[in-house]
């Protein structure tokens, strides 16, 4: 699933607050119907135009609304931005565990089941991550926070490797982490930029050889 779909729909549900919710109204269904369509058309535009390129006059002209029903939803074209990369790096998180599911933590066979997860993820989300870590552009602010969220991930994993005593000896488990993050954004930047530079398991192998065990537990 893209992208777009999973912040569409995950735009769709966010009203809902659970099982036990009462009925929504017929107005709140209209608000989450027009957040749905502008998170719709945000994605796409920003897609096709980059984060400069695409206005919120634009996305709101796209989905349908007056342009001052965009800012009863979100604060700016930033905002909106930022909703739909981090619903996409919340999913991304949660594939990440599925994958991992069943193997031995910092395991070999648990490294390629995220990392092709990972190469799943890019291959079906290229036109955004391009936009997310284009150099120079607007969204730099927001690759910095994406980037800062991937080391706390990893950091947290290696923290609890390095407590139960599976880590390598005199591991640094947030210096790892900064090292590990920063190579898996820019190689999945740099190959969603220019994909015919490399094949998926060119970039898989790769990830794996440049991390031959150095992070993974010790004797795993």
């Amino acid at each position: 699933m893209s992208v777009g779909e999973l912040a569409v729909r995950a735009a769709a549900e966010a009203p809902v607050a659970g099982a036990e919710a009462e009925p929504e109204s017929a107005p709140a269904r209209s608000r989450a119907e027009t957040r749905r369509r502008l998170v719709e058309a945000g994605t796409a535009l920003f897609a096709e135009r980059g984060l400069h390129g695409a206005t919120s006059a634009r996305i709101a002209r796209r989905a349908g609304v007056a342009s001052g029903t965009f800012y009863l939803h979100f604060r700016d074209k930033h905002a909106l931005f930022h909703e739909i990369v981090f619903d996409a790096f919340e999913q991304l998180r949660q594939r990440q565990e599925r994958a991992a599911a069943g193997h031995a933590p910092g395991s070999p066979a648990e490294q390629r089941a995220q990392l092709e997860d990972l190469v799943d993820f890019t291959e079906e989300n290229r036109e955004l991550i391009r936009v997310v870590f284009a150099r120079g552009a607007e969204s730099a602010a927001i690759a910095e926070e994406l980037h800062e969220r991937v080391a706390l991930d990893i950091e947290s994993r290696l923290s609890r490797l390095a407590a139960e005593g599976r880590a390598p000896a005199g591991l640094h488990p947030a210096a790892a982490a900064q090292a590990r993050a920063a190579t898996l954004i820019r190689v999945v930047a740099w190959w969603a930029a220019h994909p015919g530079r490399a094949t998926r398991e060119h970039i898989v192998s790769t990830l794996l050889h440049l991390d031959p065990g150095g992070l993974a537990p010790a004797g795993g």
